[in-house]
């Protein structure tokens, strides 16, 4: 007994969902269990495996079609017919009106509007192990810096450098105004609250970052060091990769680092200095103010 693991994800001609994915990974972890042969087609656009087309299809006894809607359309016909030799059997699958159930032996339907049946999907029994969801804040290349800024090889390098590890992420657009809407500062820090770690290109990620107890890997992309370096030190914080740094191994010992939970005295301390330097600050402007005043 072989058996051939497909779903919308295997082919190139559409785009499959996430959910398609967890529903294939619970029914290969089914035939794992039972100790079943078996392999998962992918479509060549994705690059996780071989696509069905190239396979030897007289090498399975059975086909399975995982989520998604069952639809008499020529590519599942395509499907089918390349494996009519073997057993067909559609799984956590929603039956449309013009569903293509003639064309498998069994269907173990997730929804079929005419008959009623609704079933949970197979994605709800999810087993997949939690990863850190990274904040990302780009920096334009700041013209202020002349030369010195290498915004865009370092921004590009983090770009390159989250695609390769599939780690989740997130931009933090530090912009008051995104066409048509304003943004607000609660709004960026609401989601760097609930990021595991930023990224950032910018002095003041960085801060919110500190400020929200997220640990911060600052990137400075002015060569020399600039404000995100001045900042980071003023902070006392300690993980700040400069511009001519930034790659993808110095990055990954930074995410190693951040994520390590050794940062929480650094952490306080950034706190610490920056209620110090606002209450400075505020020395400061009242001492400047002086006799202008306004009396009470």
């Amino acid at each position: 007994m072989r058996v051939l693991v497909t779903g919308w994800f295997s082919f190139d001609e559409v785009i499959a969902t996430v959910g398609d994915e967890l529903g294939a990974d619970a029914v290969v972890g089914w035939l794992r269990e039972l100790g079943i042969d078996h392999d998962v087609a992918w479509a060549p656009y994705l690059g996780r495996g071989p696509h069905w087309r190239d396979l030897d299809a007289s090498g399975y006894t059975h086909l399975v079609f995982v989520s998604g809607p069952l639809m008499d359309m020529p590519l599942l016909r395509e499907l089918t017919a390349a494996f009519d030799h073997a057993q067909r059997w559609a799984v956590n699958v929603s039956v449309v009106p013009d569903d293509a159930r003639p064309l498998f032996h069994r269907v173990w339907e997730r929804d079929d509007v005419s008959t009623g049946t609704a079933r949970p999907d197979l994605a709800i029994g999810t087993t997949t192990p939690d990863v850190p969801v990274v904040a990302v804040a780009f920096a334009p290349a700041q013209e202020e810096y002349g030369t010195r800024s290498q915004a865009d090889r370092v921004r590009a390098t983090i770009e390159g450098w989250l695609k390769t590890r599939g780690m989740p992420w997130f931009e933090l657009d530090m912009d008051l105004f995104d066409k048509p809407y304003e943004r607000f500062p609660s709004q960026v820090e609401a989601l760097v609250r609930r990021a595991d770690v930023v990224v950032s290109m910018r002095l003041h990620a960085l801060v919110l970052g500190l400020a929200h107890d997220v640990p911060v890997i600052a990137c400075d992309a002015v060569a020399g060091g600039a404000k995100v370096s001045a900042q980071a030190a003023a902070l006392g914080w300690p993980v700040v990769l400069q511009a001519g740094e930034v790659d993808p191994a110095t990055l990954d010992a930074a995410l190693e680092h951040a994520l390590s939970g050794t940062l929480t005295g650094e952490l306080a301390e950034a706190r610490r200095r920056g209620a110090a330097g606002n209450a400075a600050a505020r020395a400061w402007f009242v001492e400047q103010l002086g006799d202008g005043r306004p009396e009470r």
